[in-house]
């Protein structure tokens, strides 16, 4: 039912990583090592997290990822959504959603009851820290 997914998974386990190494600059494929990560996965989560700044990335010899926002600061919410993903309840369980994404959209009995769940479920991702996660 609701499911955080493996990407989501490596993304807070390499930021916890990064973080423990007291932000010094940590490069991807000792994360992926010490991880046991699939290295090609890091890098396309890395690049995301570079994208959405949660993360700063520096190329060369002596380069490697440091935390661009604090772990106190960096909600769950804030890494799912820097991986353009979601943890929903149900198909139905977005504002937009059609009939594509569930046949009884438009008139299903639980949809709004599930609807109050996710935005609690988000609330809750939005209120827990990676510091609090990993602490």
């Amino acid at each position: 039912m609701l499911k955080i997914s493996k990407s989501v998974e490596y993304a807070i386990l390499s930021l916890k990583y990064i973080s423990d190494n007291n932000n010094f600059k940590v490069n991807s494929k000792t994360i992926a090592s010490e991880l046991n990560i699939p290295y090609d996965l890091l890098a396309k989560i890395l690049q995301k997290l570079v994208k959405k700044e949660i993360v700063k990335s520096e190329q060369g010899k002596f380069g490697g990822y440091t935390l661009l926002v604090p772990s106190k600061d960096l909600t769950i919410l804030q890494i799912i959504s820097a991986l353009d993903e979601n943890v929903k309840l149900a198909n139905c369980t977005f504002e937009n959603a059609t009939i594509e994404d569930c046949s009884r959209v438009k008139d299903c009995c639980i949809r709004n009851p599930f609807l109050n769940l996710q935005n609690k479920i988000n609330e809750m991702f939005e209120s827990i820290t990676l510091q609090e996660l990993i602490n």
